[in-house]
């Protein structure tokens, strides 16, 4: 894993962690698409496909179901 990918897994991981508040910045359409841009970014070999499962995952567990 390159230095690229530890940088951003610790950004997202350290989201999950932390005790920050959550702000209201998207509307749940957007949430989607973003999740949706996030699993295509997750397909690839580059920098940041890990980190974009985990992203994914994290804000698609917290949307409401349909």
């Amino acid at each position: 894993m390159s230095n690229m990918d530890y940088r951003l897994l610790s950004l997202v991981d350290g989201v999950v962690d932390g005790d920050d508040e959550r702000l209201p910045l998207l509307t749940r359409r957007e949430a989607r698409a973003a999740v949706e841009l996030l699993q295509l970014l997750a397909e690839g070999k580059g920098s940041g496909a890990r980190a974009a499962r985990h992203l994914a995952a994290n804000i698609a567990r917290r949307l409401p179901g349909e």
